[in-house]
């Protein structure tokens, strides 16, 4: 039974986790060489969600430890996925439906989990927390832990569903370790109303009084999947940098998950980043020019110190290349024009300001 119930995980990680073309990638050695010497930082991966020994090289999925390495990263943010509607729907979902309890039985972890949305982020934060324990990866928990040397992982929830309506759990799960929240993901909640949502209300009362209390904790607050009407009401209270941590932009590919010209320019009047995705709904043209594409008009309509990376890794998307291809977008801007310095910005200078501004000392 076992074997089997890992059978259905690994054949959904394998198809839902594809790359168009498998790696090596190659880059010229001076290309390698600015990247590997760049502060690298990818806003969003579900890796976690897989329950995969992160710490092995795999051939399937789009990140691991051993891929981060080749791929130049310094930071990986692990976003913490706890409900899916089924089917997903981009335009509208209710709450009512939910593909993960044999996700969560698939991969052999607690009953508990199984139908909890809160217990299942418990569950991913003790697992990223023993892989900090049992690998080089350092868990970004404060200012200082960004300059720390090797890999950092930071842990950040996809939807605040996870709360269970519950003011109490933002505590636990700052505790837990979560120092990234998203609002929402797929479907409205308690805390906010989603771009995919029903009613895609604004926030909620118990939204209005969680933003001040995260960004007091030291707190990244995440509008990915944000109704505009939450987009704009968050905004209007956010007293520190928020981020948008898997984003597509509307200017090279219009639809639900992707940001106007006027959302850009106020995240940028906010102080804030915008992580461009990798993933079809984000960029249409999958590819390493698609992504290029979606850079370059967010830095156009931002400015270069609001723009970084926002894969969508392991995401149950198919994205151009995994982790290691990273150098390929450094190449690509380059050749774009985009001078130095602000390449060393979108590839994750823009990402270690913000955090450096917002976690706690």
């Amino acid at each position: 039974m076992c074997v089997l119930r890992f059978g259905v995980l690994i054949h959904h990680d394998k198809k839902n986790n594809a790359v168009l073309i498998p790696g090596p990638y190659n880059v010229p050695d001076t290309i390698r060489k600015i990247h590997t010497a760049a502060f690298v930082a990818d806003m969003h991966a579900d890796s976690l969600l897989w329950h995969r020994d992160l710490r092995k090289r795999y051939t399937r999925g789009q990140v691991d430890l051993p891929r981060l390495e080749d791929g130049g990263v310094d930071l990986q943010v692990f976003g913490v996925v706890t409900k899916v509607p089924k089917p997903i729907n981009f335009f509208i979902n209710s709450g009512d439906t939910d593909s993960l309890p044999l996700l969560f039985l698939a991969s052999w972890r607690s009953p508990a989990t199984w139908f909890n949305p809160k217990e299942r982020a418990l569950a991913q934060a003790r697992e990223i927390m023993q892989l900090a324990n049992t690998s080089q990866l350092t868990l970004v928990l404060r200012k200082q832990d960004i300059s720390a040397k090797g890999i950092k992982g930071l842990l950040a929830l996809e939807g605040m569903h996870a709360f269970n309506g519950e003011e109490a759990s933002l505590n636990d799960l700052y505790s837990a370790g979560f120092r990234m929240m998203g609002l929402t993901h797929f479907f409205d909640n308690e805390i906010a109303g989603s771009v995919h949502g029903i009613d895609k209300i604004g926030l909620t009362e118990l939204g209005r009084a969680l933003i001040p209390q995260m960004e007091t904790l030291g707190i990244t607050i995440d509008l990915a999947h944000a109704s505009d009407v939450a987009f704009d009401e968050t905004l209007d209270l956010a007293t520190k940098p928020v981020v948008v941590s898997h984003v597509g932009v509307a200017g090279t590919c219009p639809g639900s998950r992707s940001l106007t010209d006027d959302q850009l320019q106020r995240i940028a009047e906010n102080g804030g980043v915008i992580g461009v995705g990798f993933w079809k709904r984000a960029i249409c043209d999958v590819s390493v020019k698609g992504i290029t594409a979606a850079i370059r008009h967010a830095i156009k309509v931002a400015g270069v110190d609001h723009v970084g990376l926002g894969s969508d890794f392991d995401g149950n998307v198919t994205t151009p290349f995994d982790t290691t291809g990273l150098p390929m977008l450094t190449e690509a801007l380059l050749a774009a024009g985009l001078p130095e310095e602000d390449v060393l910005k979108v590839l994750g200078g823009n990402v270690r300001r913000v955090l450096t501004t917002n976690l706690p000392d």
